[in-house]
């Protein structure tokens, strides 16, 4: 359930909403430093300018600059993760659910290609002590994601249709990665959004409204 962000605030002193804003303006700060420099030529003292906060102040957060790059990852994906619960969520038939998971990820991965990198730089550049942290996260997100896509194509089967829940997931997911990742690559035709109608007729093996 998502809280109240207002009633939420009500509760939290003036001290707390001072230091969740500080927190808040270092975390947007540093994620726009990272993806722009990358994690190794990224500096503290950098980050400080852009959150326009003196480098100690960043410190009394953070005690480095792996802690302060791990919660800018972890945060980013969890805001993925309840962008894609809510667009679910919204949709009642398995079709429009389909299609809003679908369009959900590859427009998030149209819009976001340099937090995408910062992905990369964990996996294809061991940062001491994060990759493995990374790593089980996005198992994580990965069973969740999966078992969304099994729970629409339950929802679809309940209506007559003769899906198998796990092998749609995983053809599903297997095309978004790739998709993702030539996009990365700057191999792609077309933006990531063009696919959206194919991977939904390739599914329902006909044509769709749009």
């Amino acid at each position: 359930m998502v809280r109240n962000k207002n009633a939420s605030s009500d509760q939290m002193s003036r001290k707390e909403r001072e230091t969740a804003l500080r927190k808040e303006g270092i975390l947007l700060a540093a994620r726009q430093i990272f993806e722009s420099e990358g994690y190794f030529n990224a500096t503290m003292a950098q980050i400080a300018a852009k959150a326009e906060f003196g480098v100690g102040t960043l410190y009394q957060f953070f005690p480095g600059k792996q802690t302060l790059f791990a919660e800018v990852i972890i945060t980013g994906i969890e805001q993925f993760k309840q962008g894609l619960r809510d667009a679910v969520a919204e949709k009642s038939s398995w079709l429009d659910q389909l299609r809003a998971f679908v369009s959900y990820q590859l427009e998030w991965i149209e819009k976001n290609p340099e937090f995408h990198r910062l992905i990369y730089e964990i996996f294809y550049s061991p940062i001491p002590d994060l990759a493995p942290h990374i790593f089980e996260i996005y198992k994580d997100i990965h069973k969740e994601t999966m078992g969304l896509l099994q729970n629409i194509f339950a929802h679809a089967n309940r209506n007559n249709e003769r899906f198998d829940p796990d092998l749609m997931s995983l053809m599903i997911l297997g095309m978004l990665h790739v998709i993702g990742d030539t996009w990365f690559m700057n191999l792609l035709n077309k933006t990531p959004s063009n696919y959206i109608q194919g991977i939904l007729r390739v599914i329902t093996g006909g044509e769709i409204s749009e």
